[in-house]
């Protein structure tokens, strides 16, 4: 499946693999995929997998605050929706996170340049994953993050 999202006035063209198009319709809740740009010590790029039930392999969030979340996405099938966020990180600590870091939302008053191009979602292994870029970036780098539960400092 392949559909084109509109996200701050930039077209990105999204592409589901046949089994997470067939792993969508099976899907008993919604699936939000975040794009986030993440702002660190270094500037990455993150794919977030949030529900507002209890999913294995996606990041469980209260209810209210799920909605809001989906108020500013886009639908892609009955199931999944896509958003796109700008985050930084709280702090920019010298030890690892095991799991995402906590982070804020980071405004930026010009998103469009920092939209990708194409998102594309996969579902192997019992899992959601995805990657995306810009014109120039090369699918199957694998250089997205996936961020799938709570962080914890690493000891």
């Amino acid at each position: 499946m392949k559909k084109q999202l509109t996200f701050h006035e930039k077209l990105v063209t999204v592409k589901l693999s046949a089994q997470a198009e067939e792993q969508s319709s099976k899907l008993n809740n919604i699936l939000l995929i975040e794009i986030q740009i993440y702002f660190s010590c270094l500037l990455g790029k993150r794919l977030a997998f949030y529900t507002d039930t209890e999913f294995n392999g996606a990041w469980q969030v209260e209810r209210d605050q799920f909605k809001t979340m989906l108020d500013d996405s886009e639908q892609l099938t009955d199931n999944i929706y896509i958003r796109f966020n700008t985050v930084m990180t709280k702090a920019c600590p010298v030890s690892d996170y095991i799991g995402p870091p906590p982070v804020t939302d980071f405004t930026i008053s010009n998103q469009k340049p920092y939209v990708p191009s194409w998102l594309n979602i996969d579902f192997k292994k019992d899992e959601w994953s995805g990657e995306y870029g810009w014109p120039n970036s090369k699918a199957g780098q694998k250089n997205t993050k996936q961020v799938r539960g709570q962080a914890q400092l690493a000891r």
